[in-house]
């Protein structure tokens, strides 16, 4: 059977030997000049849409909104931006490969990362080509400050005590949360998973006190911190998050080492020619030192520094998606 991409480039192809001359110069084009959906051409002459595969209000759908106005200014070409929740970001990015080349780009979390080492994406790494990395952030549990269990000690009693009763809002099955958690249960502390797709279910939860915890990045829930709902009782991480206020215990005080941050980055069809894919990359650079990203990242508690370009951002999927796969196999994760 032919793979996603394929069958999208047939299909683009087809359509295009469908249109007639005039549409063809309708598009813009002139001389010698190559369009955006053309092959090699480095400059941008059509919108990209920027597929955001997450719900609005997310770390992805603000990383992703807040990158779009800086990469317009530097290709000079509109990124209308979209939401397609769904599957771990699985149909946005289903959405994003059905697009022309070069013609849209996606925000890639951790977690979407994670369906693919476990076998569940509707995708494979070598449909997509990393554009850059623009966010790094680390996790932690978070409890209603009105619920059952206020601390850490009392948490981690209950899921000693009640294996698998203890509820934890995550985001989705075979996630970084699942193989976080799974890391908690071989030190004896079982909780008990519980997927939502929206972040505001997941939060709600914890809220009307369906779950016992959410497990989020700082950012996604730094409302609720404010409003004084949520408190932080473990942070994934071997020290304290500059900014992180709370008596929290520490992942590495429980002996886990090994984490994985919630990284966020722009990737396309592996069908996108290399110079826009260069061009693309270039332009990401700019994200990180615009004063609204910037104050986005200030704001989030982000790791700072957390620009790649391609190369280092290939690397780096290629690091992360290997360390995955290993504990993801040492907990027990895939292949329940």
């Amino acid at each position: 059977m032919l793979g996603l991409r394929n069958r999208v480039r047939i299909a683009a192809a087809v359509s295009a030997l469908a249109l007639p001359v005039a549409g063809i110069v309708g598009c813009g084009d002139t001389g010698g000049e190559e369009s955006a959906s053309g092959g090699g051409g480095g400059d941008f002459k059509r919108p990209v849409t920027m597929v955001i595969p997450f719900g609005p209000g997310v770390g992805s759908d603000q990383a992703g909104r807040l990158a779009a106005p800086v990469l317009e200014k530097e290709l000079g070409v509109q990124f209308p931006v979209i939401n397609v929740p769904g599957a771990t970001g699985n149909t946005g990015m289903t959405k994003m490969l059905q697009s022309r080349p070069g013609e849209s780009a996606a925000i890639m979390p951790a977690d979407t990362l994670a369906t693919v080492v476990a076998g569940t994406s509707s995708f494979k790494l070598d449909e997509i080509k990393p554009v850059c990395r623009i966010s790094n952030a680390p996790s932690s549990l978070w409890v209603n400050t009105k619920g059952k269990y206020k601390t850490w000690e009392a948490l981690s009693k209950a899921a000693k005590k009640n294996p698998g009763k203890v509820a934890v809002a995550t985001v989705g099955k075979g996630g970084i949360d699942d193989i976080q958690l799974a890391a908690l249960a071989q030190k004896g502390f079982k909780f008990r998973a519980v997927p939502y797709a929206e972040g505001a279910e997941r939060k709600g939860a914890v809220l009307s006190g369906d779950t016992d915890a959410i497990y989020e990045q700082y950012g996604d829930v730094k409302d609720n911190v404010k409003a004084g709902q949520f408190k932080p009782v473990l942070h994934f991480n071997n020290k304290r998050q500059e900014g992180l206020k709370g008596n929290y215990t520490l992942s590495s005080e429980l002996g886990i080492k090994d984490v994985i941050h919630q990284f966020r980055g722009l990737v396309a069809s592996a069908d996108m020619p290399e110079a826009q894919l260069k061009n693309m990359s270039e332009a990401c650079s700019k994200v990180e030192s615009d004063p609204k990203f910037a104050d986005f990242q200030k704001d989030n508690l982000e790791f700072k520094g957390a620009f790649m370009d391609s190369a280092a951002f290939e690397q780096f999927i290629k690091t992360e998606e290997a360390k995955m796969k290993k504990l993801g196999t040492q907990y027990g994760v895939f292949g329940q």
